[in-house]
């Protein structure tokens, strides 16, 4: 993988951190104020439960914030896999 798309997933994964993390707060900060059954649960218009009963509602925070750590340290792997790789390219005249 080159250095351009590198830094295209590079960016596309920072993305997709701030959004679980920012679904991660939302959730968190929702607490108990559910109405019904339950609530349902959307990330980029994707459903990913329909019905997610009230006691579960921290554990699908808890879920955001650990696939937001996962993406994140992907993120910093490639950025440091990207510089050392650039470091390694460079010659001396």
């Amino acid at each position: 993988m080159n250095a351009i798309n590198r830094w295209i997933v590079i960016i596309f994964l920072t993305f997709f951190t701030f959004l679980m993390v920012n679904k991660g707060l939302d959730l968190w900060s929702l607490g108990t104020n559910v109405d019904g059954e339950g609530i349902g649960i959307y990330l980029l218009g994707l459903e990913i439960n329909d019905r997610v009963p009230e006691a579960n509602i921290r554990i699908y925070a808890i879920g955001f914030f650990v696939a937001s750590l996962i993406t994140m340290l992907i993120a910093f792997a490639l950025v440091g896999k990207t510089f050392l790789k650039l470091k390694g390219n460079t010659t001396v005249s």
